[in-house]
């Protein structure tokens, strides 16, 4: 009986160690699913991160693309002084003042290929209208309002010598060539100008409404006028429009012969200005991937 009864009792002791085994391995189960969760779970946030720093980093390179082109357009103009960063700051930018700035100290920028270069360029002011007493002084010498400019510290003085820079300058050829604005009075005068160059009084004159124009910047304003009078005289006049540094384009025109060296000419013509640029801000759209 005792035998019998010691082999229950290790019946028994093997079953609970059984069933032991068996919730270790349950719990080591539990345990390594639970590991495996996680890590699936780091894994799949470890690469968000990484994505979204990537991201980041794409956003702040485009950024910093951005602040150096429009660094580099500030530069090339010509209207701040250089930056102490690689990068114009905000209050950088506030404090640029153009009119306090000595155009000499911007080498190969507009600004000062413009006011020290073509300004000074003989080729334009043999072009340009040299008419004006206020450029020139008492002895009949051109005054230089540039190097008065520079040497002045009075800001409103200078806004005044950079006024009479542009009014006096050979470039002023440009600005009587093709208008930075639309201005019948402007246009009836150019006209005026030529016919009073020609001997001529026009029998009529009447400028037209401005016509903006497409994306080549250009405007227009038409002028129908008359005149009437011998061939040579009206050959004369044709010849300076032609000679006219404002280009004059004739849409139209008709002769009508009144006696034997006498003719009516009437004619459409269309005078250029250039339209207001229109600046645009540009967005540009990072993605995250292709």
């Amino acid at each position: 009986m005792a035998s019998k009864g010691k082999k229950v009792d290790n019946q028994t002791e093997m079953g609970k160690r059984h069933l032991k085994i068996s919730k270790v391995q349950q719990q080591n189960l539990v345990i390594v699913l639970i590991t495996s969760l996680l890590i699936g779970v780091s894994v799949v946030l470890v690469g968000y991160f990484v994505k979204y720093i990537q991201f980041d980093d794409k956003v702040i390179d485009a950024k910093e693309a951005a602040l150096r082109d429009y660094t580099k357009t500030v530069a090339n103009i010509g209207v701040c002084k250089k930056p102490a960063g690689s990068v114009y700051t905000d209050e950088e930018l506030k404090s640029c003042n153009p009119n306090a700035l000595d155009s000499t100290n911007l080498p190969g920028s507009l600004r000062y290929n413009v006011m020290v270069g073509m300004a000074q360029n003989t080729d334009l002011e043999s072009v340009a209208r040299d008419s004006d007493g206020v450029c020139y002084d008492s002895d009949g010498l051109k005054i230089n309002f540039r190097a008065l400019y520079d040497m002045e510290d009075n800001e409103e003085k200078r806004n005044y010598y950079f006024g009479m820079m542009k009014m006096c300058s050979s470039l002023r050829v440009i600005p009587d060539a093709l208008p930075p604005l639309a201005n019948p009075y402007a246009l009836a005068s150019s006209v005026n100008y030529i016919f009073n160059l020609s001997n001529w009084q026009f029998g009529s004159l009447t400028p037209g409404e401005p016509t903006e124009g497409g994306s080549d910047g250009l405007g227009t304003m038409s002028a129908n006028f008359s005149i009437e009078g011998d061939i040579q005289n009206t050959m004369n006049l044709l010849s300076n429009l032609e000679r006219s540094i404002r280009t004059f384009e004739m849409t139209n025109a008709s002769i009508e012969w009144g006696g034997e060296n006498d003719l009516k000419f009437s004619t459409t013509a269309n005078a250029y200005f250039l339209t207001a640029p229109g600046i645009k801000e540009g967005t540009k759209t990072i993605k995250a991937n292709k």
